[in-house]
């Protein structure tokens, strides 16, 4: 496969690549409310990596919370729930990878923190209307 560029100003919301191995995207969030209630990755055991592009990000965490900027990184290890919102006035862009990318990708917290049942989590990952790379 050629080499190929991937702008966030083509996709703001695009999937670059979806395999066993990883999935990376472009994630654009509005100023507002949180992006619902938390989550994990430990039933896949996912990592995940968040790095700032533009704007100013909160990530919330069950013991805390940060806040990161353009050109700084946030991490989460498989068990720690999580949940991702924009912190400023204005949109904020990241780019995200979660490694591994098993089905369920994510494991889900109703807004009690009580485990809800699993479910497959991102499906159909698209970059500019196709198929992310790794998919048919």
């Amino acid at each position: 496969m050629p080499a190929r560029t991937f702008d966030w100003r083509d996709d703001p919301q695009g999937t670059v690549i979806a395999v066993p191995q990883a999935r990376a995207r472009f994630i654009r969030v509005e100023p507002g409310a949180p992006r619902g209630n938390f989550h994990s990755h430990e039933e896949s055991d996912g990592v995940e990596v968040w790095v700032v592009l533009e704007g100013a990000v909160r990530f919330e965490f069950e013991d805390g919370e940060v806040v990161a900027t353009a050109g700084q990184a946030v991490a989460a290890f498989p068990h720690e729930k999580h949940r991702v919102s924009c912190a400023g006035s204005e949109p904020a862009v990241y780019f995200l990878v979660v490694a591994p990318h098993r089905s369920p990708t994510h494991t889900f917290y109703d807004a009690q923190g009580a485990r809800l049942p699993s479910r497959p989590g991102v499906t159909n990952p698209t970059w500019r209307g196709e198929p992310a790379m790794g998919l048919p």
